[in-house]
């Protein structure tokens, strides 16, 4: 497959990596915090669609309903997108990249590679699916997901514009696509809630 860089045009990006990873040096109460929000942010922005679509199952409320259908299915999309984008780029980690800037967290192998952040599109697609089902939750889902993206550079794992990219890939999918699944996922949505009513019913 042939390989195609994004080093050569993102080259700024060396200087806010530094930036990021020395501001990390001098904040080395945040080590932990950041280590753990890393993972905890996401599953949290998980918590949050599950909580939001049972809420809205309970309430018999159909777009909600389907839209948290679709951040799960979205979500799971945009993964598959991302890791085909890694495999299309193959760009080394920063931290591999440049070994002479400390980091917070361990460099990952030649092969786990950097763009996009896979971390980030998870958040940034849960994230969506969550505006998608609730306007206000979603805004704090937003501000989740931009940390979840912070994360990733400030423990040295990713350049800026991994985050970025995982961004825009995860916004094209969830919401872009929302428009062309909303109809036909309505009505399989529509058939499950009428056969566990059913099923309810007889018990």
């Amino acid at each position: 497959m042939p390989q195609y860089t994004v080093k050569n045009v993102t080259s700024a990006d060396d200087g806010w990596y530094r930036s990021v990873t020395g501001f990390a040096q001098h904040t080395v109460w945040l080590h932990g915090v950041m280590s753990g929000l890393t993972v905890l942010l996401i599953v949290v922005l998980a918590l949050l669609v599950l909580g939001s679509g049972w809420r809205a199952w309970r309430r018999a409320d159909q777009v909600a309903v389907t839209a948290c259908a679709w951040a799960c299915v979205g979500t799971g999309v945009s993964v598959i997108a991302g890791l085909l984008l890694k495999q299309v780029f193959q760009e080394t980690r920063p931290c591999l990249a440049m070994p002479q800037v400390i980091t917070v967290q361990a460099c990952p192998g030649p092969t786990d590679y950097s763009f996009p952040s896979d971390h980030t599109i998870v958040a940034v697609a849960l994230a969506a699916g969550l505006w998608l089902i609730d306007r206000r939750l979603g805004m704090i889902g937003a501000a989740l997901a931009v940390l979840e993206g912070f994360t990733r550079v400030y423990l040295g794992q990713h350049y800026p514009h991994d985050v970025a990219a995982a961004m825009v890939v995860s916004c094209l999918i969830v919401l872009g696509g929302w428009p062309l699944v909303r109809g036909p996922l309505s009505r399989v949505v529509r058939v499950r809630t009428r056969a566990s009513s059913v099923s309810g019913e007889t018990q």
